[in-house]
């Protein structure tokens, strides 16, 4: 089953059918996830920072979020991602098939391998991050945006910051150096924790504006909630084809 992990701006899905919201109990807390029926299809929806956008990037629990939904059966997730523009071509409203992380956030519990709890009874605690983000179902949703006519950038590298405040230039500045794209506050432990519950994890991020000191003018919140609506129906088509076509190489 698939799992849909959603960012700022999208908070539910409008048409999801034989819907059932429940709390899910793990070891790391209690995290809502509401199960349905989306264009004919079992999902797990959970948008990360609750209902209304309550919950700010670094309160997030990620790791109840990501057993929560390994308890409910998804084996791959799809994940938005929100997120500024540190590369130039990757202009306003572009979709980006991530494929790299950087991290720069701290104080985050951003393992399942803490020693407190055997998770997954997994042996292998030191995973392998040479693909963070799952090669096989980053295609599909290469494919997926083939067949839709939907312009995507194959690749890029999310900077993860702390917030909720933005960044200031100079930081931009170092993360375009160290190669960074797109900059966003919830890529990461999210990505990681995936990973080591054996997840497959991809994460489509949306440029919503320009990241400090790349544009012009100063940040603001609804900067970034303006540009949202635009990418709403592609976006939808692109995670709806994606689906489909993970689902057919299944069979």
């Amino acid at each position: 089953m698939f799992g849909l992990i959603t960012g700022s701006g999208f908070y539910d899905i409008p048409d999801l059918e034989q819907r059932v919201v429940g709390d899910v109990d793990t070891p790391y807390g209690t995290t809502s996830v509401t199960t349905g029926e989306w264009r004919g299809r079992p999902i797990a929806f959970l948008p990360r920072h609750g209902s209304g956008h309550k919950v700010p990037p670094s309160k997030i629990n990620y790791r109840a979020n990501v057993w929560a939904l390994k308890e409910a059966g998804v084996d791959s997730v799809l994940a938005t991602a929100v997120s500024g523009g540190i590369n130039p071509a990757m202009g306003l409203g572009a979709l980006v098939v991530i494929s790299d992380v950087l991290n720069f956030t701290s104080g985050r519990a951003d393992t399942f391998f803490d020693g407190e709890i055997e998770a997954f009874d997994s042996a292998n605690h030191h995973v392998d991050m040479s693909h963070p983000y799952s090669p096989a179902l980053r295609q599909h949703v290469l494919d997926a945006a083939a067949r839709e006519h939907i312009d995507v950038h194959d690749g890029g590298v999310y900077c993860t910051a702390n917030g909720p405040r933005f960044e200031t230039p100079a930081e931009i500045e170092m993360m375009r150096r160290l190669g960074g794209d797109l900059v966003g506050m919830t890529g990461y432990p999210e990505v990681v924790l995936a990973v080591e519950a054996g997840l497959s994890y991809a994460s489509i991020g949306i440029i919503s504006n320009p990241a400090a000191g790349i544009g012009d003018e100063p940040l603001s919140a609804e900067d970034v909630f303006g540009m949202i609506g635009d990418v709403t129906e592609p976006l939808h088509r692109l995670i709806d084809t994606t689906i489909t076509l993970a689902t057919e190489a299944r069979s």
